[in-house]
């Protein structure tokens, strides 16, 4: 019975010396603690950089670190630098790189406090338990980089400044909301690959998100914006490979950039831009192969390069609206779904390869009377000399000419094709099933005349009866001209496409 309480007195002593709280002076926190296994530090009074130095280089059990009721003070001493090669530390702020790769788990850091410096908790594997005071105005880049056990973290409503990859690589963190009492920039790569981030709340005064900012957030499905937001840019990246499928940015009415390659890569399938935006980045939308419906604002007049590139998907027959003045290069690369294109009247240039892979393309229209110039291998990979391109008349001859735009089977719908006058009461109807042609209508057909794209009767039928078939099967186009003619006079004429 001795020994057993012998023991306990011994494994009591020891885990108080595991345990210890000391009240420092600056510079002094070496001389108070004799046994550097302890685990757990709570320090009151003040403390300096000499004071973290110590505990970066001694304190290497270090789990829990308390310093709700320590005042960290300034410290210079340009002969000796206590981490890198600063040699000057604010008062208020954690030294960079001061505690990176400790083993703590839970941190207790005082109000007052105004800056997390550089790396200053970077690579803190084991922390989970993590309140930032209301006093923090900035978080330095990298400060919580790959803290992998952070699960949620709320930004104080004070904060300035975060930023690049404050909280990158926290590979646990599943929560964020950052709502600001101020104009507010979400820094650089602040969550980049934080693989399990799947919940982000942007309050009000959230302006920008910078450059990579949410980039390879694979858990992250959509982002919660307030209707009343105030967010004017998204920047580069920013959400580059991330999870996102959905995201609402019509209710955002200050926004007017979103920059290069934003959500680029990524499984977005439903987007809405607000009419605000002037600015659409290079390759914004590359390769988003589940996107199935955008609609560019009107504002837009320029699409930028790899502006859609790859997305097949998308089910948009006009997919440029008018007063679009020029598309860029591979801006509608491998829309290898798409059937039908049509060129504005506005527009002036197509870039390189901006049609390249259109291998389901069927016809072209081009209104303008103005040929658009081109880049190289526009329609690169697509057969040209089977889709019918639709050009004003008066441009006819222009298009014939015109390098790349030649390669189409160029017309024009005859002037003489004429509305049946009395569509509301005769009905017809002409479709192709296979390569028979047929035509149904409401009265006697008294001629049946296909035509091709230059204007040549390939056949004619008189019928004499409320049905015709036609055989095409010797016809080598893609695109006809029906001329119907019933019995009372009355005429209808079609344009067709035979898949």
């Amino acid at each position: 019975m001795k020994r057993i309480l012998t023991l306990l007195v011994a494994c009591v002593a020891t885990i108080s010396m595991w345990a210890l709280q000391v009240n420092n002076t600056p510079g002094n926190l070496a001389n108070l603690i004799d046994d550097t296994s302890i685990t757990s530090l709570s320090v009151t009074g003040q403390m300096d950089a000499r004071d973290f130095k110590f505990i970066a280089e001694r304190l290497n059990d270090l789990t829990a670190l308390d310093l709700s009721n320590a005042e960290v003070v300034a410290y210079s001493n340009s002969t000796s630098p206590m981490f890198m090669s600063t040699t000057s530390y604010d008062s208020q702020t954690i030294p960079e790189t001061s505690l990176m790769g400790k083993k703590l788990q839970s941190v207790n850091l005082p109000e007052g406090l105004t800056k997390i410096g550089m790396a200053a908790f970077a690579g803190c594997k084991e922390l989970e338990n993590l309140i930032l005071p209301s006093t923090i105005e900035v978080i330095e880049p990298y400060a919580f980089s790959s803290c992998n056990k952070l699960s949620a973290i709320t930004l104080p409503a004070g904060l300035q400044e975060l930023g690049e990859g404050a909280f990158s690589r926290c590979n646990e963190l599943e929560s964020v909301t950052i709502n600001p009492t101020n104009s507010f920039t979400v820094g650089k790569d602040a969550f980049q690959d934080c693989s399990q981030l799947s919940n982000v709340t942007l309050g009000n005064n959230v302006t920008a998100i910078g450059p990579g900012a949410f980039s390879g957030c694979t858990a992250l499905k959509s982002l919660h914006l307030n209707n009343s937001s105030q967010l004017t840019s998204i920047a580069e990246a920013a959400f580059a490979g991330s999870g996102v499928e959905t995201i609402s940015l019509d209710k955002c009415n200050d926004l007017t950039t979103i920059g290069m390659w934003v959500f680029a890569n990524t499984p977005l399938n439903n987007v809405t831009l607000p009419e605000s935006l002037e600015s659409l980045g290079d390759g914004a939308f590359y390769y988003n192969l589940d996107l199935e419906q955008i609609e560019i604002p009107d504002g837009i007049t320029s699409l930028s390069n790899y502006l859609l590139a790859g997305d097949n998907a998308v089910q948009c027959e006009q997919a440029v609206k008018d007063g679009v003045t020029t598309i860029g290069d591979y801006a509608f690369y491998n829309w290898d779904q798409i059937r039908e294109f049509v060129f504005p009247e506005s527009m002036e240039y197509i870039g390189t390869k901006a049609m390249a892979g259109q291998t389901s393309l069927e016809t072209v229209e081009a209104k303008s009377s103005t040929v658009p110039e081109l880049g190289d291998s526009v329609w690169a990979g697509v057969d040209q000399p089977s889709i019918p391109l639709k050009a004003p008349k008066d441009a006819i001859n222009d298009y014939k000419e015109a390098e790349q735009w030649k390669e189409f089977a160029i017309y024009e719908i005859p002037t003489s094709i004429d509305k049946n006058i009395a569509d509301d009461v005769v009905q017809v109807k002409a479709y192709f099933s296979g390569t028979t042609l047929i035509v149904t209508a409401s009265n006697t057909i008294s001629k049946v005349s296909i035509f091709d794209t230059n204007g040549v009767l390939l056949s004619t039928a008189s019928p004499l009866r409320e049905q015709a078939e036609l055989n095409t099967s010797n016809f080598s186009g893609k695109l006809y001209i029906v001329n119907v003619i019933l019995e009372n006079g009355n005429k209808r004429s079609f344009k067709l496409v035979r898949k």
